[in-house]
């Protein structure tokens, strides 16, 4: 049936005019509304062309503007639409309507003929991207280039006025020859676009939080979760599209919708090396896609304008293409896992270092935390660079602070030592006497404090090996025993210093009684301890005690299975100089001559050794009456004096 528009009567399909006021009749569309085909006339001035297309909402008709004469398409909802589907129609025609771009379709009317809503806009002559690569299987890089251009071009655009396509796919985009025959991109179907920032509660019913739509090939992963979207959602789309565009196959590809939609989720594309090989495609380009692939909207382009900005630039003079390097996401994220291993490994390091500086006490000998000596450490440092550059009082100050800190904090008494030199040498410099006084007596208490504690650590050794009764304990004991003889060496050293010979004395005899049941009697360390000892009573002036012990380790020396020549050399030096002393000459001749002769023989030449030989030999001779001899001596260790301070000056 046909209803005449003016007055709205019915006729039948073959009368073309309304007899009563000759207007022309259209289709009844209450009673046609699926119906529509050539030559039906749709909301009184479009004329049915042609059906374009159908979907599960709508159809799309090719139709003529009666009065206009302009081709047009015309969206039509088909059927008894929901109350919802209309609404959504509505929202595609007010999301479109407020798009005014050359890569995005033209709207030029909206109504609702019936209870039918339809859509009139641009009808493109062309073919759509899905056409194009169904034919020909990918785009090659320059001719992809351009139109992803465009594509940016327009998405830019509808994201600027608050318009989110949310269904970017390849049968969206229609490629169009413009009037010089080069391909015009344009993104149709805004028919589940969505305005951003809007707060009615109507748009919100239409497309809330929840619901999906689009095309399961194409969309975001917060799209696939019901998640609310942005423009970034569209950014991924146009991933999707551009991955396949260039390779020929859709990035993420599951056995069904669902599956698809999963692994938009949490699956990764197969790099193009390996998702086209053959096709060469430059790594930048690569990189772009990937960074619009990215799963999560932050880590993306957060426009459209940035893609533009990486996307290579077409040469108008040659039409080639200037490739801007962009760094693909993968090796950021790997350089940047990279850093952050890197950054926590050296922050628990530091956090361990400053925890252990801050923490451990140090050893029982020299008790301090590393973060207090590395502190004391600097103020020494600083206070020395203040006593050179005359600032004495601000000196003065650290070093007080520092004598503190040693006192108190540390048990190493050679670092409260140090600190009294350095306090020391400031205060003979700057004329502070009455510190200078305080200070000497510190030192000399200190240097006798250092030596007690030393002989104190010193009977402990002695102790323990006295008391290793066991073989292994006892074979271990044996190495150890010439590394207490050498800290024994240092202790009567340091005894003899403040005249406490006599405590030096007790140390060595029980020393040589331990080594001698030890080591065996005869054993060159037992001798070191004869020599010791026989020093020890020389300075107490009880010479009585002094020839056994050398001649007894002067024939150890001599009898051991590995001979020390320099060691043999010096005990002949002690006898001599004894039987000089003693009026022995005859002796003393013998011995200080088998002295000079074994240091000039000695493998490696102990210059200090044989000129303390030549001068014991020169004396001799002195007390000989043989000035002229004695001469001849003392010159020939008068020329080795320079060698020797060298030698003692370069001593490690």
């Amino acid at each position: 049936m046909k209803i005449c528009p003016t007055c709205l009567t019915n006729f039948a399909d073959d009368i073309s005019k309304c007899p009563k006021d000759d207007a022309d009749l259209i289709l009844d569309e209450n009673q046609h509304k699926s119906t529509l085909g050539p030559g039906h006339i749709f909301a009184g001035q479009y004329e049915i062309l042609s059906i374009l297309g159908k979907g599960g909402m709508s159809v799309v008709y090719r139709a003529r503007h009666r009065l206009m004469d302009r081709i047009v398409a015309i969206k039509v909802l088909q059927g008894d639409a929901e109350a919802i589907a209309i609404e959504r129609f509505k929202q595609e025609a007010k999301s479109a309507s407020l798009l005014n771009h050359p890569n995005i379709i033209s709207i030029y009317d909206f109504g609702i003929f019936g209870e039918q809503a339809y859509l009139v806009m641009d009808c493109l002559e062309g073919k759509t991207l899905a056409d194009v690569l169904e034919t020909e299987g990918h785009l090659n890089a320059d001719r992809a280039v351009r139109l992803f251009r465009q594509a940016c071009l327009a998405l830019e655009n509808a994201h600027k006025h608050g318009v989110i396509h949310r269904d970017l796919k390849p049968s969206n985009i229609c490629l169009v020859p413009d009037e010089n025959g080069h391909e015009h991109l344009k993104i149709v179907d805004f028919g589940i676009a969505k305005l951003m920032n809007k707060t009615g509660l109507q748009q919100l019913q239409l497309t809330q939080t929840g619901e999906v739509f689009g095309s399961p090939l194409y969309m975001s992963p917060e799209q696939c979760t019901g998640k609310s979207l942005d423009n970034r959602s569209d950014i991924y789309s146009l991933g999707c599209l551009m991955y396949e565009s260039l390779t020929g196959k859709p990035p993420i590809v599951g056995s069904t919708a669902y599956e698809t939609m999963a692994l938009h989720v949490s699956g990764k594309p197969e790099p193009f090396s390996k998702a086209a090989p053959e096709l060469k495609i430059d790594p930048s380009i690569e990189a772009l896609v990937f960074r619009c692939l990215e799963k999560r909207p932050i880590d993306r382009y957060q426009s459209a304008a940035e893609i533009l900005s990486d996307l290579p630039t077409i040469l108008p003079e040659s039409g080639s293409m200037k490739i801007k390097q962009v760094e693909h996401p993968t090796k950021q994220k790997r350089e940047m896992k990279r850093l952050r291993y890197a950054f926590w490994t050296l922050f628990v390091l530091l956090a361990a270092v400053l925890s252990y500086m801050i923490v451990d006490d140090g050893a029982d000998n020299d008790k301090g935390t590393v973060l207090e000596k590395t502190i004391w450490n600097a103020e020494t440092t600083m206070a020395q660079t203040c006593m050179d550059w005359h600032w004495y009082e601000l000196s003065r100050a650290i070093l007080q602070h520092t004598e503190h800190t040693a006192t108190t904090k540390f048990s190493n008494r050679a670092r409260l030592l140090t600190c009294l030199n350095f306090e020391y040498n400031l205060y003979k410099k700057a004329r502070m006497f009455e510190d200078l006084e305080r200070v000497s007596d510190l030192i000399a208490l200190t240097h006798e404090e250092i030596i007690v504690n030393m002989c104190d650590r010193l009977e402990k050794d002695l102790d323990e090996l006295e008391a290793g009764d066991s073989n292994a304990t006892s074979s271990v004991n044996r190495v150890i025993a010439p590394y207490v003889i050498d800290r024994l060496r240092h202790a009567v050293n340091g005894l003899a210093s403040q005249s406490k010979d006599q405590r030096a004395e007790v140390i060595l005899l029980r020393a040589k009684q331990i080594m001698s049941d030890l080591l065996g009697k005869q054993d060159a360390l037992v001798a070191d301890l004869n020599v010791m000892l026989a020093e020890c009573y020389h300075r107490q002036e009880r010479q009585n005690k002094v020839r056994p012990l050398l001649q007894e380790a002067l024939k150890i020396y001599e009898g051991a299975a590995r001979s020390d020549e320099r060691k043999r050399t010096m005990a002949l030096v002690d006898l001599g100089q004894l039987d000089r002393d003693e009026g022995n000459f005859d002796q003393a001749k013998v011995e200080l001559e088998k002295a000079i002769k074994t240091a000039e023989n000695l493998p490696k030449k102990d210059l200090d050794l044989l000129s303390r030989s030549l001068n014991s030999y020169g004396s001799l001779l002195i007390r000989m009456g043989k000035p002229a001899e004695a001469e001849t001596y003392f010159k020939r260790a008068q020329e080795l004096a320079p060698l020797v301070k060298a030698n003692v000056e370069h001593r490690p």
